[in-house]
């Protein structure tokens, strides 16, 4: 699912937030329109919508710049759960806001899908 949202905080405009599920990873994409001041970019997951963790960290690259985060762990491997993802801006005087918060489903697929695996599940 893409879901796309806009942020403002202080001089800083974040839009385009949006992730999906492919078959090894869950992407999360956003750009920046404006970026006065910023530091970065925490990229936080969740389970259960709620409850947050920092899983990585984007330094900010500039006005009108395009983030790509990668998502490969071993926790958002199981497919059809659904993840949780928000991004906790941070600017230089040492203050933070978060996005909005997107829901991707995982489609991921952690056997892979070759004759030789298949037949090894079956001996």
């Amino acid at each position: 699912m893409m879901l796309l949202v806009t942020t403002s905080f202080g001089d800083a405009t974040l839009s385009g937030f949006s992730g999906y599920s492919d078959e090894s990873r869950i992407i999360i994409q956003w750009n920046t329109s404006a970026e006065a001041g910023l530091v970065g970019f925490s990229v936080q997951r969740s389970t259960d919508g709620h409850t947050f963790f920092d899983i990585g960290f984007l330094h900010a690259q500039g006005q009108g710049s395009g983030y790509t985060f990668i998502d490969d762990s071993i926790i958002a491997k199981v497919s059809g759960r659904s993840y949780f993802y928000r991004l906790k801006i941070r600017d230089i005087d040492g203050n933070s806001q978060l996005s909005d918060v997107i829901s991707i489903q995982s489609t991921l697929d952690v056997v892979p899908r070759t004759w030789g695996s298949l037949k090894a599940l079956f001996k």
